[in-house]
């Protein structure tokens, strides 16, 4: 059985710690450098994002899901049905994408917050955490967005920023009413915000994904698998993604490579989501049963 927690304060400590260096860094030497932004974010997501998923099929093999060479090539290609299942959703009815890749995005984030608060809170602080970019940078969301689902983008990004007034109320209310025992999560949520306030869009993903949440389930994963077999999974599968994300690349029409390269990293890690937040899930309903 696997066991699924990631409260760790140490961890979350240093989160918050290093996120106030990346924000200093990035207003003292990466401002106006947008193609230096998403080059650090490619590398990040090499070291945390994209191995955080990449050892799903060694986390499956531990909880019994497959065995055998056969095994993990049944479960790698039903792994890869369903992330290009994802990419054929964005070609043919991106808005639909969209609103999708929004609202499992959240469901899967919560997970970063459940150890400390209840699933409303935790869907609550996730949510905010998504949206808050479009209160305080919505033209360069929205540009984001026209790249993603141009024919409803405005739409999507007031929607986003509506939702987003609302779920950071909410948790700010929860907040001062709910008796807590860990500054450091509170702290966490303090830098996070202040993140949204001065990082734009592309920086402020950086800071939570790759520093935050992929950080948070690899210490996780290593705790159940160790450093070799974590090792033996995570490289070779990340290599693959990199690989699927140039060949993603290729076939992408002519535009400015900063706008393909953001094209690519938002619509291939939802696409990975997918089978990775299903069989989060499922481990976790296995476990609470």
């Amino acid at each position: 059985m696997v066991k699924i927690n990631i409260a760790q304060l140490p961890a979350r400590a240093a989160f918050s710690l290093i996120a106030l260096v990346a924000m200093a860094g990035y207003h003292l030497g990466m401002r106006d450098d947008v193609e230096v932004q998403l080059i650090i974010l490619c590398a990040l997501l090499a070291l945390t994002g994209l191995p955080h998923g990449a050892i799903d099929p060694a986390i499956a093999r531990k909880a019994g899901l497959w065995s055998g060479l056969t095994g993990l090539l049944t479960f790698s290609a039903g792994y890869l049905a369903l992330a290009v299942f994802a990419v054929g959703i964005w070609f043919t009815l991106p808005e639909l994408f969209i609103i999708a890749m929004l609202a499992l995005s959240a469901w899967h984030f919560s997970e970063d917050w459940s150890v400390y608060f209840d699933q409303p809170v935790s869907l609550a602080i996730s949510s905010a955490v998504i949206t808050l970019p479009s209160i305080f940078y919505s033209q360069e969301v929205l540009a984001i967005f026209n790249l993603l689902a141009p024919t409803y983008s405005s739409a999507i990004v007031a929607g986003m920023a509506i939702f987003s007034i609302v779920s950071t109320l909410y948790v700010f209310f929860c907040c001062f009413k709910i008796p807590h025992k860990s500054q450091a999560v509170l702290a966490e949520l303090a830098v996070l915000f202040c993140a949204a306030m001065t990082l734009p869009p592309v920086p402020y993903f950086t800071v939570y994904f790759c520093l935050l949440h992929s950080p948070l389930h690899l210490s996780e994963s290593l705790e159940q698998l160790g450093w070799l077999e974590t090792v033996v999974y995570a490289v070779p599968f990340t290599v693959l993604s990199f690989a699927a994300g140039g060949i993603f690349l290729l076939s992408l029409p002519g535009m400015n490579f900063s706008f393909q390269l953001i094209q690519i990293i938002f619509i291939g890690l939802f696409a990975l989501t997918i089978p990775h937040m299903l069989l989060i899930g499922t481990l976790n309903k296995g476990k609470n049963r």
